[in-house]
């Protein structure tokens, strides 16, 4: 535990880590600074009179919000309101189903993939019919606006920043005795050579400090400027959201049910773990190159090379290659706007993007364990 701590104080105490947690901070405030004024008051009033109405929209709702105080906002709210149905009451899961099976129709294995997908799915559809999740206001027609800024702009901007910070850190701590032509002194002794695994599970405990230090003061900001005390409680799949793929809007169909709470909270716990699997990918990069710049290199053309690969096989049509690529950590951090959703064309599961980073922190720690063993061996036969 004493070698984790020292690795950890290496870690932490690099100026250059701090620098770059800043200049993202900075990124992440610009970001929010774009959103419009009449964005922000819309969804504050919006929230503010969920707050005071609760978020099921029925005739209650319409009458207290008719006689709240008549503003521009309230206006707009009020009409968007007025008349709404269930919308999975009628909604036909066979529409999204056609759509995709249709665009894989040249690879009879991806069609039958899509098609068993969006049967699954239609089960769903009656489960939220059921509970009225449809029917809940959310953030009304600033909804769609502002769950995407906040779970695909902002959210894949902090985990994007977070993972960058656990892979140089990473590569910083694996390649700190080379840069500083210690490693021969260091693997001289046993506990020498087994300095590498701890450095790696240092880095890997580090990952979701590294999310937490990005995350808390980003999403501080953004609660700031936006009042969410009265959409907390909402269901993420009101039919205010949707999604948009291909030119096809679809509702926000979730494999589980989430509130607005839940929905963070879980993207969260999902974010931390892609950090962690983006760790063990520099990790393993780092084991097996000795050079720190080189590690960071090949992870840096495993990971977009890996995202081209998937554009590549999308253009050819090769759908079942596509859609075995779209298991990678860098397309799950590029789709987490959608997490717990169907997720189109990329995903062929349910909770697919779960799924995925649990089977890449797997793969890559085994592989990982095993660059560790080669390691170890070739500094005892040498």
């Amino acid at each position: 535990m004493s070698l984790a701590v020292h690795e950890w104080r290496k870690l932490f105490r690099l100026p250059a880590l701090w620098a770059f947690l800043a200049l993202s901070l900075l990124f992440n405030a610009l970001l929010i600074c774009t959103l419009s004024e009449w964005d922000r008051a819309f969804f504050n009033e919006a929230s503010a009179d969920a707050a005071r109405l609760g978020q099921r929209v029925d005739q209650a709702f319409c009458d207290g919000l008719s006689a709240l105080p008549e503003t521009e906002n309230r206006s707009v709210l009020l009409q968007s309101v007025t008349g709404l149905e269930n919308v999975f009451e009628t909604y036909d899961t066979g529409i999204l189903k056609e759509f995709y099976t249709d665009i894989v129709k040249n690879s009879p294995t991806a069609v039958s993939w899509m098609a068993w997908k969006y049967d699954a799915l239609s089960a769903r559809v009656d489960h939220l019919a059921q509970i009225g999740a449809g029917m809940d206001l959310y953030a009304g027609p600033a909804t769609q606006g502002s769950h995407q800024f906040l779970f695909g702009t902002l959210m894949r901007s902090i985990l994007g920043e977070a993972s960058i910070a656990a892979m140089l850190g990473t590569l910083y701590l694996l390649g700190y005795e080379g840069m500083h032509r210690t490693e021969g002194l260091a693997c001289a002794s046993q506990t020498g050579r087994q300095l590498r695994k701890v450095k790696v599970l240092a880095s890997l405990a580090a990952s979701p400090m590294f999310l937490i230090l990005v995350a808390a003061p980003t999403l501080g900001l953004y609660f700031a400027r936006f009042g969410y005390g009265g959409v907390w409680d909402a269901s993420v799949s009101s039919q205010f959201n949707y999604l948009s793929d291909m030119l096809l809007i679809r509702p926000f169909l979730t494999w589980g049910d989430f509130t607005v709470a839940g929905y963070l909270a879980a993207a969260l716990a999902l974010g931390a773990a892609l950090t962690a699997s983006f760790s063990l990918l520099a990790s393993l990069c780092g084991t097996l190159v000795r050079s720190p710049y080189l590690a960071a290199l090949a992870a840096g053309i495993l990971c977009f090379g890996g995202l081209g690969l998937t554009s590549t096989l999308g253009e050819l049509k090769l759908w079942v290659g596509y859609v075995l690529s779209c298991f990678q950590p860098i397309v799950v951090w590029l789709c987490c706007g959608g997490w717990f959703t169907e997720l189109g064309l990329n995903a062929v599961l349910p909770w697919q993007e779960t799924i995925a980073v649990a089977a890449d922190l797997l793969l890559l720690g085994v592989g990982t364990a095993l660059a560790l063993r080669r390691f170890r061996r070739k500094d005892v036969l040498t």
